[in-house]
């Protein structure tokens, strides 16, 4: 191929949708940043119409269900004229395939055994028995591995070793809207954004809270109750950013991220961050926030309780912080991945 001809790229957009948090924003807004490069012609696999008029690049509705029956079957059969794939999936079809890159946010091990602790329907059952079978050869099959974090790229390169030499450690970008700026008078709050997934670890937070004496407002399908405890629900993302603009400091005790969203929309708001000290939150925050052990919720209550006393620690903390999250862009994640997509190509 002529080095001035344009790379026919597909990417498995497949969980985009209109309200869609996680993966699916991130395949968003990982094509609108690519979409900006030159010298890639994108192709976004979608479900729907919907998701179709998202993305600002061709695009193909795909119906093939469940998502192992499109990655096995359809994506290797609709991506034989593509120079190149990109897909954050961590299992690649046993079929011939164009050239792949996967972008892995997370051990495929830690997630298994997680979802077998908690007790995970018959569906995500048989899911992960798949992705037990399937992962190491994909990967190993896999042109290059880029990984969302590099706690990541630690946690699976020990699991397997022969993917070094073809492994890059390429962070997400802050998604659009995450800034400073006014917010409603809630009193004086700490904030927690937490979920039914026990690693959030939510009950560290509202023990952590009570213990330094501030209110917490927890938003999300994490479900708290008691004294000095708030829940909110569901917020819209313009809801999420007054909360983190408006607190004296964002709770974050989580005990697994393969990609800390959370404090880099936090500092990107203003937020003082007292976050855990464990997996990706230590290099998504660096030195922008206190990090403690998240299983001791009187190391998190001392933290806090620095933040809410000490007005020049928590002003330090909010500069740190608005500094450390214009380091992540998706500008500079599309344009890794697009040099590592030109190469493989």
């Amino acid at each position: 191929m002529l080095a001035s001809a344009l790379l026919r790229i597909g990417v498995d957009a497949t969980t985009v949708a209109p309200a869609g948090k996680g993966h699916a924003r991130t395949q968003r807004h990982l094509v609108e940043a690519l979409a900006k490069l030159d010298g890639l012609e994108l192709v976004a696999f979608v479900r729907d119409a919907e998701a179709a008029a998202l993305l600002p690049v061709e695009t193909v509705v795909v119906r093939e269900r469940p998502s192992l029956v499109w990655e096995q079957v359809g994506l290797p059969l609709r991506a034989r004229r593509l120079d190149a794939v990109l897909t954050l999936a961590d299992r690649l079809s046993l079929l011939p395939q164009a050239p792949t890159v996967i972008w892995l946010f997370e051990s495929p091990v830690h997630r298994i055994e997680q979802n077998r602790r908690t007790g995970a329907g018959a569906y995500q059952r048989v899911a992960d028995l798949a992705t037990a079978g399937l992962w190491r050869r994909s990967l190993s099959r896999a042109a290059h591995v880029a990984f969302g974090s590099q706690a990541t790229a630690d946690e699976v390169l020990a699991e397997l070793r022969g993917l070094a030499g073809r492994t890059s450690v390429v962070h997400p970008g802050l998604a659009p809207g995450f800034g400073p700026g006014p917010a409603p008078d809630r009193g004086r709050y700490a904030f927690h954004l937490g979920s039914t997934d026990p690693r959030d670890n939510t009950a560290a937070a509202v023990a952590a809270c009570r213990d330094a004496g501030v209110r917490l407002l927890v938003a999300g399908s994490a479900s708290v109750d008691g004294d000095g405890v708030e829940p909110l629900g569901r917020v819209s993302d313009e809801e999420l950013v007054a909360l983190y603009r408006g607190a004296a400091a964002y709770v974050d005790p989580s005990l697994y991220e393969g990609f800390g969203y959370g404090v880099l929309e936090a500092m990107a708001c203003g937020a003082p961050v007292v976050a855990s000290n464990r997996t990706s939150i230590p290099e998504v925050v660096g030195d922008a926030g206190l990090l403690c052990d998240p299983e001791s919720p009187a190391e998190l209550a001392a933290a806090l309780r620095r933040v809410l006393d000490e007005p020049g620690l928590a002003a330090e903390l909010r500069e740190r912080g608005l500094a450390r999250s214009r380091a992540f862009t998706w500008e500079a994640a599309a344009e890794a991945l697009a040099t590592v997509l030109r190469r493989v190509a």
